[in-house]
């Protein structure tokens, strides 16, 4: 839907843009937030081999937090030019993409596994 909107902007970027931005941002935070006070520490207590998987975990939010601030600055200014906010949101979906890809293939097992 963002790429989308970009598309269609023409030259200049929509106040749905931005709100869809700062309402993408905020979403992503509450779930690391939740991530971090939760589910991390849950599954780093019960399963101690998986501490350098959930401190990576912990890295890639932080990089993403910073990745997620790109496409909002680009977004912000006047004469926002759709082609660097594209690219921003190309590189900030693909940091996510990395992120979920590793996150499924280290926690689901774990959280899918009984409980013992």
């Amino acid at each position: 839907m963002i790429r989308r909107e970009i598309a269609e902007s023409g030259p200049g970027l929509g106040a749905r843009l931005r709100v869809n931005c700062l309402t993408f941002r905020g979403g992503l935070h509450g779930h690391h937030v939740n991530e971090d006070t939760g589910m991390l520490p849950a599954v780093a207590g019960r399963r101690p081999g998986l501490a350098p998987v959930v401190d990576r975990l912990r890295r890639e939010q932080g990089r993403i937090a910073e990745l997620v601030e790109e496409p909002r600055k680009a977004v912000s200014g006047d004469g926002a030019d759709p082609a660097d906010v594209l690219a921003e949101v190309e590189r900030l979906t693909s940091g996510l993409e990395d992120h979920l890809a590793h996150e499924e293939e280290r926690l689901i097992p774990v959280l899918d596994a009984p409980a013992t």
